[in-house]
């Protein structure tokens, strides 16, 4: 659509803005042209205009960069962590793949504006601060080999090569509008500039010589279990994550040449499978149209950040709804913990069909299983109850249970595998009762 609008004002353009001498269309278009200028710059990615801070320049966001560096720097003078010479050993890798890493990237001809340092801080971790400044720390040098740090260091160099720091702007914009963005909208935000430094991470690291794939098998070492989708996320899920870079970097391992930097880097950066640098602004000056195009792509801008930020935080309500009922049923079915005494030796875990739903069980009986009492989840609570011994039978053993809210007969079976499995029924008036389900449990 926005394409299509492009081409209808190039057409009308040709007239409103055809004069040779400067009229007031021609005004307005350089007026529309530095206001553009003046809030907005061209992502260094797309080659698109995107929402910035006012009329702030890189040299601001270099000294910015650099305060927060300097930052962490003073914290680990005080905290007493080593800050890593340029001669040790930590510092040398870093260096070695951060050399090949830039050689591959848009900082290619601007070397000398990428900075950081290495600190002995047992974090798994790096971190960007903008103006081509980041910081990487020992702890996720011990816990990766060089093609997932190469990612990773690529990852934070997409974040200053596409100024994420700087285009949180965009949620000052919002708040100043009358829109304030909630936690939820702004984590969400970040998300996606965390995807798009991932993508921009896996070209880089490609091109740098660097096995791409360890953009996905650095997070199949991590956590991957349900919980880390119950809360709105600033990063993508584990499992998301695994599942996105590694479909990225099929995409871009066609450039992938082992130990060395691909030759035609320019080109690739340029356009490729991930991104491309397709600016519509140059078709025309300030004055001819140029104006009014850097300001169609402001206003683009604006319109998708805000439509990805509402998807991403819409998807992970989702995600957080379906997570949570996950969590609740686990939470319901893992049998609680107990500290038994010395006087329940026969302890077993296990479940109970008690309330119209099945709950973790946590069980006991004495040496000669005369008396018992038993545990389980239920509201959120734990619930207690007593067994009593009656008898036997060919069924196995026979007991009497209650709890608070009924009582009713247990039937129990001893197995080979060293469990105690069974039936348990609630008094209804009739002589063996209202079957409720299995009660079941294995010893521990």
């Amino acid at each position: 659509m926005r394409n299509i609008l492009v081409i209808v004002f190039l057409l009308l353009s040709q007239s409103i803005f055809a004069d040779e001498e400067p009229s007031f269309w021609n005004n307005v278009d350089k007026f529309l042209g530095k206001i553009a200028d003046g809030v907005s710059k061209k992502d260094a990615i797309t080659g698109l205009r995107t929402i910035d801070s006012p009329f702030h320049n890189e040299k601001y966001y270099r000294k910015q960069g650099q305060k927060s560096l300097n930052l962490i720097l003073r914290k680990a003078g005080k905290d007493g962590v080593k800050v890593f010479s340029p001669d040790a050993p930590e510092y040398k890798r870093v260096k070695r793949i951060v050399d090949r890493l830039v050689d591959a990237s848009h900082y290619r001809n601007h070397k000398d504006k990428v900075k950081y340092e290495v600190i002995d801080y047992e974090d798994f971790n790096a971190l960007a601060f903008g103006g081509g400044y980041f910081v990487v720390f020992s702890g996720l040098l011990e816990k990766t080999n060089d093609d997932e740090l190469a990612y990773v260091i690529a990852h934070e160099l997409a974040h200053n090569t596409a100024g994420h720091i700087e285009e949180t702007y965009f949620l000052k914009i919002k708040d100043v509008f009358g829109d304030k963005p909630t936690g939820a909208y702004s984590t969400s935000f970040t998300n996606i500039n965390e995807q798009e430094a991932d993508r921009i991470a896996i070209v880089y690291t490609a091109l740098a010589g660097f096995n791409p794939e360890g953009s996905a098998t650095i997070w199949e070492k991590q956590f991957q279990g349900i919980e880390q989708y119950a809360f709105y996320r600033s990063h993508p899920a584990n499992p998301q994550r695994v599942k996105a870079n590694r479909y990225a970097s099929n995409k871009i391992k066609k450039y992938y040449m082992k130990g060395i930097v691909n030759p035609n880097v320019d080109k690739i950066l340029k356009c490729n499978e991930l991104f491309c640098n397709t600016s519509i602004a140059d078709l025309s000056k300030d004055g001819s149209g140029g104006g009014v195009l850097k300001s169609l792509e402001v206003i683009g801008d604006l319109y998708l950040k805000n439509k990805q930020a509402k998807d991403e935080k819409k998807k992970q309500e989702q995600e957080i709804a379906k997570s949570k009922k996950i969590i609740a049923q686990k939470r319901l079915l893992t049998p609680p913990n107990i500290k038994w005494d010395n006087t329940v030796p026969l302890r077993y875990k296990g479940t109970i069909n008690r309330h119209n739903q099945k709950s973790g069980l946590n069980f006991g009986f004495t040496q000669n299983l005369a008396r018992g009492l038993f545990y389980y989840n239920f509201n959120n609570k734990l619930e207690k109850g007593n067994i009593a011994f009656t008898g036997t039978n060919q069924h196995g053993y026979w007991f009497k249970w209650n709890d608070k809210y009924g009582q009713g007969n247990l039937q129990l079976r001893e197995y080979t595998d060293g469990s105690l499995r069974g039936i348990i029924y609630i008094d209804d008036g009739t002589m063996l009762g209202k079957k409720l389900g299995e009660f079941n449990g294995f010893k521990k």
